[in-house]
């Protein structure tokens, strides 16, 4: 039977989705923090301050003026490169404006697209890598941690039909421990990979359902528990979103049903006990008991 799965807690109002009957398509407040000084530095703020004033002493401010394929480029320079802060205006209508090192985004920056899609946040030579905020012009957003120029790390992706997901990325999936939360009611919590449930999580499903238990690629399977609304429950095997294998399904009224179990129905050798105790054994097929 299913047992050590990760908790379902019924006080948390968020949790999350993707089941059989429902496609999925997901910041704890992290500090946005550039350390650029040593302790003793901070100690002693006149000996950074003179650091910084020397590192942007040759930076030079100039006008607007055409660069590279069409675009155009107003602020500061180190020689012939783009370095220090500065705006360029792209001629397909894209434009960054922020920080550069050496011809190209490097620290913090805004960057926003010809159709309004955005990303502020930190970059590392050209690529979105730290912490930035991610929106896209159909209302889809993600905010967190990002590492070259995909999410990966903690973060929280939302979506405009009011769908959520909290939790850990690797490689521009959601991979790890997350919560998903759908639009129309829906709530997985538990262990995702490469964008799949997948692990022990805890499954809630819109009608009141809720399936507690192992995963594999995005659907019920190995061990778990399954409670319904009315009271009835079912502890045992699954095999894509099916009751497969051994299994003990109890009805609200008190009777029990345990054996064997495939697709979904009561299948093979089992042993049903009604509310006063009487047990009969005997064969199941298709969800019917075969009469000897």
């Amino acid at each position: 039977m299913a047992k050590n799965f990760l908790g379902c807690n019924p006080f948390r109002e968020i949790c999350c989705t993707n089941n059989a009957n429902e496609s999925l398509d997901v910041y704890d407040g992290y500090d946005n923090k550039t350390y650029l000084y040593g302790e003793e530095q901070i100690a002693n703020p006149q000996v950074a301050n003179l650091q910084g004033q020397k590192r942007h002493a040759d930076l030079v401010e100039k006008p607007e003026m055409e660069v590279e394929g069409g675009a155009r480029y107003k602020g500061q320079w180190r020689g012939s490169l783009r370095y220090g802060h500065g705006i360029l205006m792209r001629a397909d209508g894209h434009r960054y404006e922020g920080a550069w090192v050496e011809n190209r985004a490097h620290g913090h920056g805004i960057f926003t697209e010809a159709s309004g899609t955005s990303y502020e946040g930190q970059w590392d030579q050209d690529q979105k890598h730290g912490y930035g905020k991610y929106v896209h012009v159909d209302g889809t957003t993600y905010e967190g941690e990002w590492q070259m120029d995909e999410k990966s790390g903690r973060g929280i992706e939302t979506w405009s039909d009011g769908a959520r997901y909290e939790g850990e990325f690797l490689r521009g999936a959601k991979h790890g421990v997350g919560i998903y939360k759908s639009g129309t009611g829906v709530q997985y919590e538990g262990q995702f990979h490469n964008d799949q449930m997948d692990g022990e999580g805890c499954y809630r499903f819109a009608n009141g359902r809720v399936y507690i238990g192992q995963w594999q690629v995005g659907h019920m399977s190995g061990e778990g528990r399954m409670e319904m609304p009315d009271g009835s429950k079912y502890d045992g095997g699954y095999e894509k979103d099916m009751k497969h294998g051994e299994g003990v399904f109890t009805w609200a009224d008190g009777r029990v049903y345990r054996g064997q179990w495939k697709n979904g129905k009561q299948h093979g050798t089992g042993a049903l006990v009604d509310t006063g105790g009487k047990e009969t054994r005997g064969t199941w097929k298709v969800g019917e008991r075969q009469r000897a």
